[in-house]
């Protein structure tokens, strides 16, 4: 053979090992690349709303009250009509002995407090109920002469649990809905221990009541205002349980890797729930969430 053909033969050569060598090379990545797990995601934005508790309650009224006899006697006139509006120190029933108590009332013959044994003025101003004693009715001492009802303020009572409990004083805004009609509120008083068993606080709502718009009794819903917070709207469906028991939900961070993060959740609905907890942008694993674990790098 020639010898510049051999050469060429031999360059040949080489070249062609040299590029079976790289491709088998080339292919080796291929084989060796880790297979990551694959998820849908969502990107989430959170937005700004007010957060707040809100429970079902009863109106009740400011004050109620039993005006009994400390004597025995019988009742002479009702002197004012069941419903009626009556005032602080208004004589509401007259009984039998009042004249001649009066009279000796007005000479000092008789003390302020034994002539207010049988005057039974009202107390505070109020709404005279129904039920009271009539006339020539015998009363007992310790008996019901009449009841009143103050309906000039009204109160709300319900129960906060402990995890909400925190940062809620009667500095907090407060908005009332009584029978669909909005009004202002204010926290009157909030119990410094819990109920044992239910691990709840007892709280108190305040509202005024012009003109004894409402009475006693009425469907309410209270609404406490905590402030603003930054929240995520998110499917039920897409929860997840952490090691712990808590509840969150599985986000990406930037290294492609599975991050848990516990929530709270604000808004409960059939449809949706209102979080928060999470970071004001989230890429959130909608499907595939229940099949990945904390810190699995996966794709997406």
């Amino acid at each position: 053979m020639h010898q510049s053909s051999f050469k060429t033969l031999i360059i040949f050569l080489l070249i062609f090992l040299q590029q079976s060598l790289v491709a088998s090379d080339w292919g080796k990545p291929e084989e060796n690349k880790k297979k990551l797990f694959n998820v849908q995601v969502k990107e989430s934005l959170a937005t700004i709303i007010n957060d707040s508790i809100d429970f079902n309650s009863t109106t009740e009224a400011l004050r109620r009250i039993e005006i009994k006899s400390e004597v025995m006697t019988t009742v002479d006139q009702v002197m004012i009509k069941a419903g009626t509006i009556v005032k602080k120190g208004q004589h509401i029933i007259k009984l039998d002995d009042f004249d001649t108590n009066k009279e000796l009332f007005d000479i000092d013959l008789l003390s302020q407090k034994e002539f207010n044994k049988v005057a039974l003025f009202a107390p505070f101003s109020g709404i005279l109920l129904d039920g009271h004693k009539i006339g020539g009715e015998l009363v007992m001492p310790g008996e019901k002469v009449y009841e009143l009802i103050d309906l000039s303020s009204l109160k709300i009572f319900g129960y906060i649990n402990e995890n909400e409990i925190l940062g809620i004083s009667i500095k907090n805004e407060v908005n009332v809905s009584i029978l669909g009609e909005k009004i202002e509120g204010k926290i009157d008083y909030i119990s410094p221990i819990s109920d044992p068993n239910t691990k709840t606080f007892e709280i108190v709502v305040k509202v005024d009541n012009k003109n004894y718009r409402y009475k006693d009794g009425l469907s309410s819903m209270i609404s406490i205002k905590k402030g603003e917070v930054l929240a995520h709207k998110i499917s039920p469906s897409i929860l997840a349980l952490g090691n712990d028991g808590a509840l969150g939900v599985k986000v990406i961070n930037d290294e492609n890797k599975v991050l848990f993060k516990e929530i709270q959740v604000i808004e409960d609905t059939s449809e949706y729930m209102l979080v928060t907890g999470l970071n004001e942008m989230e890429q959130i694993i909608i499907v595939g969430q229940q099949y990945v674990s904390n810190g699995e790098e996966v794709s997406f």
